[in-house]
């Protein structure tokens, strides 16, 4: 029974240190988060233009990562592209041919 009442002290001591360093680090977490978010706020209000560049450019590159998710991702548009570069060299070949084709008929002419 002795054995048991060491053990249990033990526990409990060990576990209260443990809620005040979860406590302590808690508190220290949340005023870092605070000074985080002061600093943050100053400089928003220091430098309007910069924090509007920077809301817009977020705005941009969200809408261009939800437009490549929308076409089926990255892989997907990526072949779309390459499929696209590829048939411009078939057709300005075709387009050449055709105006050469039309340059004969009109010297021929």
């Amino acid at each position: 029974m002795l054995a048991f009442g060491r053990i249990r002290e033990k526990v409990t001591r060990g576990g209260s240190e443990a809620a005040e360093q979860v406590s302590r680090n808690v508190a220290r977490a949340t005023e870092r988060g605070s000074d985080a978010a002061r600093g943050a706020y100053g400089y928003v209000m220091n430098h309007p233009k910069t924090a509007t560049a920077v809301v817009l450019g977020t705005g941009v590159a969200a809408a261009l990562l939800w437009m490549m998710q929308r076409n089926g991702g990255y892989s997907e548009t990526r072949r779309k592209v390459l499929e696209r570069v590829r048939e411009t060299g078939q057709r300005a070949r075709q387009a050449g041919e055709s105006a050469r084709e039309k340059a004969q008929d009109l010297t021929q002419s």
